[in-house]
């Protein structure tokens, strides 16, 4: 049953946006749009729902494509959405593209942290926007979002230079105090301007609920100054409308710690019908085309915390160049360095090894330390190559056979089952690819193909 847009929300949104209230909240009763952004490190000949093509976002920046659709999809039935291809984004939250070059980056950051990041759309777009060399910390207290923003990841890029977490913020804090030279806190919000595509966003609002998700985003953006370093920036967003947890959040951060506002005025000079405030960007459905988005930026001018003393990584296991010699999968293996870590073997760099090695010591959460090359086969026969290595370019595409499937096989592939094969495929280790992009692995009999798709992500409609 359809719940209307709560009164008492209406009556905010007149007296906060008289001028707009209106198209915003006729907005909430129509249908959202559906857009979704390219993987740069996928090549496809045809781009994914090409048909359905509405129109290219034009605010994302030309390495980055991104196009709105005239209808959803059931994404679930595309291989392609499953193998990493593209992300389906609200075009309102590829904003975060659209400022980057306002940042004016004193240095290259070397460390950054998405603190809120499930499901994992914005460390998908930071991953893409940063530098290489950059390490991304991702980060989601709940478990069950958590392991959605470890998959998305992983089918994105393999989660190379990123430690993925699954911490309470304050938690966090020791790890990280005063070193990070960017933060996103994509906050948890009253979800206001995702009214239209959540009805239970509509059903749980109410000005009690507003008042509690202020009170949370401020312990949230605490800890977040407490890891900003000096001159590091933060950016702050929510899917929501109201002033209390946008603009006034921003006013009550210029109070209370030594920060001062970067200006994204210009940005919105790009997007057709976002409101630049001197605090933000306001995105509002009706208005862009697009969901409800608020996203501001500001400078940490001065010390809040003084960083941890570095410590060397001690705990972790270097692989030997012996064992690396035998993965015949791998391309020539880079500068970083690789660690054995339980049964699988990943790429990390010193800085990156080092941090991972002090949250192990401090008993952090971490759901992934980085890019895993290759996981133990059972009953001691060796390693084989891990999933995550399919989605990097660390992966030697000629060194295993591949298999390439319709799109029927594909689906009968995610979900888990065995598949056979008219054409006897050479025993061992299988790249099962669709339209010539990696879905996941498979391990050959000759005739029957056994599925290794991993568990947790198979199909299951």
């Amino acid at each position: 049953m359809h719940t209307p847009v709560p009164s008492e929300l209406r009556a905010k949104l007149q007296l906060d946006y008289p001028e707009h209230a209106a198209r915003i909240v006729e907005a909430l009763e129509t249908l959202p749009t559906v857009s979704l952004r390219l993987n740069p490190a996928r090549t496809l000949t045809t781009p994914p729902h090409a048909e359905l093509r509405d129109g290219a976002i034009p605010w994302l920046p030309a390495e980055l494509e991104g196009y709105w659709l005239s209808e959803r999809p059931t994404f679930a039935l595309d291989p392609l959405w499953h193998a990493g291809a593209y992300y389906v984004q609200d075009a309102s939250a590829m904003t975060l593209a659209t400022i980057w070059e306002r940042l004016d980056w004193h240095t290259a950051p070397r460390l950054a942290l998405d603190l809120c990041a499930a499901p994992g759309g914005k460390s998908t777009l930071l991953r893409d926007l940063l530098p290489e060399e950059t390490l991304l910390v991702s980060n989601e207290i709940l478990p069950k979002r958590c392991k959605i923003l470890v998959e998305n990841l992983v089918k994105w890029c393999g989660a190379d230079q990123m430690i993925i977490t699954q911490e309470d913020p304050q938690q966090l804090t020791p790890l990280l105090r005063g070193a990070c030279d960017l933060i996103l806190v994509d906050a948890p919000c009253s979800g206001e301007g995702l009214m239209r595509r959540d009805e239970e966003a509509r059903r749980m609002w109410s000005p009690q609920l507003v008042s509690d998700c202020v009170t949370r985003q401020r312990a949230i953006l605490q800890e977040a100054m407490r890891m900003l370093a000096p001159e590091g920036i933060l950016l702050y967003a929510t899917c929501t409308l109201n002033q209390e947890e946008n603009d006034q959040m921003v006013q009550w951060l210029l109070d209370h710690y030594p920060c001062e506002l970067i200006d994204l005025s210009r940005s919105a000079e790009r997007i057709a019908g976002a409101y630049a405030t001197s605090y933000g960007l306001h995105l509002w459905p009706g208005i862009v085309r697009g969901e409800g988005q608020y996203l501001a930026a500001l400078r940490l001018t001065d010390i809040v915390e003084t960083p941890s003393e570095a410590r060397k990584a001690k705990g972790l296991t270097r692989t030997s160049r012996q064992e690396l010699a035998g993965l015949s999968w791998l391309n020539e293996p880079t500068s970083a360095d690789y660690y054995t870590i339980g049964e699988r073997i990943y790429q990390l760099t010193p800085e990156a090894a080092q941090l991972v090695a002090e949250a192990y010591r401090e008993r952090l959460a971490v759901a992934t330390p980085g890019l895993e090359i290759a996981s133990m086969r059972h009953q001691a026969k060796g390693y084989e190559p891990s999933f995550a290595l399919l989605h990097h370019k660390l992966y030697n595409a000629t060194s295993l056979p591949a298999l390439e499937l319709p799109l029927q096989e594909a689906l009968r592939y995610l979900r888990g089952e065995a598949l056979t094969t008219e054409t006897p495929t050479e025993r061992g280790i299988t790249i099962i690819t669709y339209r010539g992009i990696p879905l996941g692995l498979a391990h050959s009999t000759g005739t029957r193909l056994n599925n290794l798709y991993p568990k947790p992500y198979r199909l299951r409609i």
